[in-house]
């Protein structure tokens, strides 16, 4: 935030407490006074007479070239000089020297400390009785009004965004997390392994009774490998397992009937 912007800020909170309605208080920006093409800087009217009723024009200084402009060309204080009810210069420490204050022109300056937020009269401006014409109340609610619909744009973006912001968190509570890229790949990968294997890796045993979490990663990617890459290899493998059993499936028949001796030697055993 630059310097000058800061000194505005900090100018506004001290009328109105941020955060607080303007009940009481219009503050406008930038705004010209009437005939002519000099605009102050921050112009405030107050309603309420406890804290100051009338027509507040102040000028913004952060630099001492600035200052000394100002000083040297009185064009702007004297084409508001008569529409308002006070002149205040408001300028950062060591900018302006109360010496050279022209009579009736008022300075404040920023709050000593820096958690305070009212600023330091240092010197009190003239008062007056402002002449306010229809020019005036015209440029004064032009500029009213445009700063209310700033305000208003503003929300309605700030509404959108954090309306924006919660439709995509609900969305993401009801679909799960949106993936990246990588791993996109990844799932779109295991997707068309499955198609190969015509079955649900999830479901898969590979044969057997063990779940897919008793296989070892190593397991199922040689498996995959050789079923998807290798279907020679992996038939190989079945007829050989097929050709064991056979044989253990003989073994154990003869092995059966050598053990069983039948009707006849046991007759001839009797």
């Amino acid at each position: 935030m630059s310097p000058t912007k800061a000194l505005l800020e900090g100018l506004k909170a001290h009328y109105r407490k941020p955060g607080t309605d303007q009940d009481g208080e219009i503050l406008v920006t930038e705004v010209t006074a009437p005939g002519s093409h000099r605009s102050c800087d921050l112009l405030r009217v107050g309603m309420w007479p406890s804290r100051g009723l009338g027509i507040d024009v102040h000028e913004l200084k952060v630099s001492r070239s600035d200052w000394l402009r100002e000083l040297h060309d009185p064009g702007k204080a004297d084409a508001w000089w008569r529409y308002c009810s006070r002149f205040w210069i408001v300028a950062t420490p060591g900018v302006v020297s109360r010496e050279e204050m022209p009579k009736g022109w008022g300075l404040m300056l920023p709050p000593a400390r820096s958690n305070a937020r009212r600023f330091r009269v240092v010197v009190p401006a003239a008062e007056r009785e402002p002449m306010v014409d229809l020019p005036l109340l015209v440029e004064i609610l032009r500029r009213a009004d445009n700063t209310r619909l700033a305000e208003m744009d503003q929300l309605r973006k700030a509404h959108r965004t954090e309306l924006y912001t919660k439709v995509k968190a609900a969305r993401r509570a009801a679909n799960g997390e949106v993936p990246d890229s990588a791993t996109r790949q990844k799932l779109q990968a295991v997707e068309e392994l499955e198609r190969v294997l015509g079955a649900s890796i999830r479901k898969l045993a590979w044969g057997t009774d063990l779940p897919l979490e008793d296989i070892t990663p190593e397991e199922l990617v040689t498996a995959a490998r050789e079923y998807t890459h290798n279907h020679v290899a992996l038939q190989r493998r079945a007829d050989d397992l097929r050709k064991q059993e056979e044989r253990l499936r003989r073994g154990l028949e003869r092995a059966l009937r050598d053990l069983d001796p039948g009707p006849s030697k046991r007759s001839d055993a009797a």
